[in-house]
């Protein structure tokens, strides 16, 4: 939520949060303008998208983020 509220110049952001099949699902949603993940990841530059997909994984957990024009969607799944 920090990120989408720092970068994304968007008008709102949505949180989702449900258990299903052995994992806390999380997905949090914005409307904002959206970046490119892969040219945002393999800059280096992203502390952000690299904290959030090491914390994931630290809890055995994964992290899926989506993003254009229209939005930056990011999912994440953590056992429980």
């Amino acid at each position: 939520m920090t990120n989408a509220a720092r970068h994304s110049r968007g008008d709102a952001v949505s949180v989702l949060v449900a258990r299903h099949d052995g994992q806390v699902q999380v997905i949090v949603e914005d409307d904002g303008q959206g970046f490119n993940v892969d040219t945002a990841r393999r800059a280096g530059r992203s502390v952000g998208l690299h904290g959030m997909a090491e914390r994931a994984e630290l809890v055995g957990g994964q992290l899926e983020i989506e993003s254009g024009q229209d939005g930056t969607t990011v999912y994440v799944g953590v056992p429980v």
